[in-house]
Parts: structure tokens; C-alpha cells; sequence
């Protein structure tokens, strides 16, 4: 081979191989730097999603004790009205006693 192959190799061939090689070093470094943020995003929202699923466990919670304490108060209303309709018909009947009284 003569000289100005090999300077014409040397100079177009080395550096295009060199970037050939950089750039494929680069794409897996692009690659796994997605990767790594994908996997960080994952993380995250998993980490939110679990905390959500907590607040709504808790809230479900209240929710159950809320009915039970509403059924005990409407039960509670319910013997408050029976006791008020006997008072009033008790009261209806002393006022019956009191106006057939005597005077």
C-alpha cells in the first residue's frame, strides 16, 4: 500500500469507525439512562398509588362507622317518636280526665 491510501484510511475511516463506535456506546447509555427514568416514574406513581389506596381504606373505614352511627341514631329517633305518641296520647287522656272532672 502506498502513503496516500493509508493517510486517506487514517483519515476518513478511523474517524468514521470512532464514531460509529461512540455512537453505539451512546445508545446504550441513552437507553438505560430512559430506563432508569421510566423505572424512577414507576417508583413515584406507585409510591402515590399506595398512599391513595391507604387514604381510601381509611376513608372507607369512616364510611362504615358513619352508617353504623346513623342506623343506632335513626333507631334511637324511632324510640324517641313511639315514646312521644304515648306521651300524647297520655296527654290527650288526662285532658279528657280533667274536662269530665267535676268542678
Amino acid at each position: 500500500m502506498d502513503t496516500p491510501t493509508i493517510n486517506l484510511i487514517t483519515d476518513c475511516l478511523v474517524p468514521l469507525i470512532t464514531a460509529a463506535a461512540g455512537w453505539l456506546a451512546g445508545k446504550r447509555k441513552r437507553r438505560n439512562d430512559f430506563l432508569k427514568n421510566m423505572q424512577e416514574s414507576i417508583d413515584i406513581l406507585s409510591m402515590e398509588n399506595k398512599r391513595l389506596i391507604e387514604d381510601l381504606t381509611t376513608v372507607n373505614r369512616e364510611v362504615v362507622a358513619l352508617r353504623r352511627e346513623n342506623g343506632e341514631l335513626k333507631t334511637s329517633v324511632d324510640q324517641l317518636c313511639k315514646e312521644n305518641a304515648q306521651l300524647k296520647t297520655e296527654v290527650q287522656d288526662l285532658r279528657k280526665q280533667l274536662t269530665q272532672a267535676p268542678a
